[in-house]
């Protein structure tokens, strides 16, 4: 199946979680927030968000200034 991160395609197998998609993609890092289909979801469930075929994947990373 594909997915878009951050309006890359991605190619995954079938049945893959976010948690999968971020370990492989080496993006896991503090101060990240993650979006599937324009809908924020906690860190605490990333491993039980199953991604669809076309879902849209959007990474925020919080940066500090003034």
């Amino acid at each position: 199946m594909k997915v878009y991160l951050n309006s890359k395609e991605i190619e995954l197998e079938n049945n893959s979680n976010l948690l999968l998609l971020l370990e492989q993609s080496n993006i896991i890092k503090p101060g990240i927030a993650v979006a599937v289909n324009n809908f924020v979801i906690p860190k605490a469930q990333w491993d039980n968000c199953l991604l669809n075929d076309n879902d849209k994947i959007t990474i925020i990373k919080a940066v500090s200034g003034g």
